[in-house]
């Protein structure tokens, strides 16, 4: 899949790299997309986050307390996005978007 990306590979606790979405500003198609969260948690909460710039993250509403694996869809039209990983005892999570 052209648009797939993986923004987080056994991160534990701490933020991950942020990663450019291809064609994010394209006004003529749509900007859904799904979060896929997985891994061993212990205890941690992910938040997905996204920026305009690669330096100030915010929050996604709907997806900043991620406790267990899950899929979630998300809407949004910036260009980078991360996860955050509170902290908890065995963090160890893989997160993409597609």
């Amino acid at each position: 899949m052209a648009n797939e990306q993986r923004i987080a590979t056994a991160q534990a606790e701490g933020n991950s790299t942020g990663i450019a979405i291809p064609n994010h500003a394209n006004t003529t198609k749509s900007h859904l997309r799904t979060l896929l969260v997985g891994g061993t948690f212990g205890g941690a909460t992910v938040k997905y986050q996204v920026s305009l710039d690669d330096t100030t993250y915010f929050d996604v509403d709907g997806a900043d307390a991620i406790t267990a694996a899950t899929a979630i869809n998300v809407e949004h039209r910036c260009p980078y996005h991360r996860i955050n990983v509170g902290v908890g005892t065995a963090e160890s999570i893989d997160a993409w978007v597609v």
